[in-house]
């Protein structure tokens, strides 16, 4: 190599007016990719602690509300035993009594009225959930006694559960993956105060 080659060489190695942009560069793609990290899984507890939210909210309402299960609403405790005894566990089949917007298990038909009130209300405290997400379940657990003459014979466990929701990350769209699976949300109170 002559000299005039290796004074290049050297000045070409020894610059560093651009070092700082080249580090710069380096560093504040990884800094941007924590960024995004911290925002989504933020998002994400957000989007679950709504989702939760959403269903006590809803359960609350279906305690209150008439129940979906047409037919449940009416159960007539009387035909299982004597006036004001408690109705036995094993007299309710299916037990729970599942209601989903496609219809009940059992006890008669939907209740299309009741159902779109407790929707719509979950919709309201959680946007993203669909009626499609929304399960109302009944579980006869003993409460109420037979010829109640202001409500339901029997006072079930209300169970409202969101499913199916899915949960998209903004850098797994970077990265062209699908969206996640959000757990199963419930909430269960006891139906008490069903028809007051």
């Amino acid at each position: 190599m002559t000299n005039s080659s290796q004074r290049h060489l050297r000045r070409l190695f020894g610059d560093t007016s651009g070092g700082a942009a080249a580090e710069f560069a380096l560093i504040s793609t990884a800094l941007i990719m924590l960024i995004i990290g911290i925002l989504d899984f933020g998002r994400a507890l957000w989007e679950w602690n709504a989702a939760g939210k959403a269903t006590q909210e809803g359960a609350r309402l279906a305690i209150v509300s008439d129940m979906v299960a047409q037919g449940l609403q009416d159960f007539d405790g009387l035909a299982f035993i004597g006036n004001g005894l408690a109705v036995p566990i094993a007299s309710v089949s299916p037990n729970p009594v599942i209601c989903t917007s496609a219809g009940c298990n059992g006890y008669g038909p939907l209740d299309d009225a009741a159902f779109g009130r407790i929707a719509g209300w979950v919709q309201a405290n959680y946007p993203r959930a669909g009626a499609d997400n929304i399960v109302i379940e009944y579980r006869h657990i003993g409460l109420g006694f037979s010829g109640n003459p202001i409500g339901p014979d029997i006072s079930p466990a209300v169970t409202l559960r969101l499913q199916g929701l899915q949960f998209q990350f903004i850098g797994s769209v970077l990265f062209g993956l699908d969206p996640i699976q959000m757990p199963d949300f419930a909430t269960t109170l006891t139906g008490e105060d069903f028809g007051s």
